[in-house]
């Protein structure tokens, strides 16, 4: 199996997941935390969404960030320098979920943004470096971002699920 195809699966299997993990949910649902320091499910999506945009379009891509190019920090009020990284408490009580609907229009469009570009790589394009001066990306290559965007994005999908359990229970 070609690396792309099995990056291509696993991001896919996570989208599907995620949408089981969202569906029905409400707006109260959705911006419930346990604690004033605990991530809400609808911040934990949007986050995700914008760690996979940051790194597609500023780390692999080299161009502006689907969240500031299609005017979502704009309409959400939300800088477009924001990923939600490092977020206190108070960050977190301020941070004011989107509609559900318009995340899942920006996550749709990140993540043809994100297959798009994974099927235009050869098998030794995951071994390139970007140039980066961002503390956390330097040193890593174009396998390695993939590597890291999907353990994040299984975390995520991982604290979504048992937000929705502690707050409906068990297969709900």
């Amino acid at each position: 199996m070609r690396i792309q195809r099995l990056i291509e699966e696993t991001l896919l299997e996570i989208d599907s997941d995620l949408q089981v993990a969202l569906e029905g949910l409400a707006v109260a649902e959705l911006n419930w935390s346990p604690t004033n320091e605990s991530n809400s499910i609808g911040f934990t999506f949007w986050h995700q969404t914008r760690a996979e945009d940051a790194w597609i379009s500023d780390f692999a891509i080299g161009r502006q960030q689907i969240f500031e190019r299609d005017c979502w920090a704009m309409i959400w009020k939300i800088s477009p320098a924001d990923t939600g990284f490092n977020y206190g408490k108070d960050q977190l009580a301020m941070f004011i979920t989107p509609p559900i609907s318009e995340l899942h229009q920006y996550a749709n469009a990140v993540r043809r943004q994100t297959l798009e570009y994974l099927q235009k790589l050869s098998e030794v394009d995951f071994d390139l470096k970007p140039d980066s001066d961002h503390p956390y990306r330097k040193g890593y290559t174009l396998g390695r971002m993939f590597g890291h965007i999907l353990c994040e994005l299984s975390q995520h999908l991982g604290h979504i699920r048992y937000l929705r359990g502690l707050q409906r229970g068990l297969n709900h």
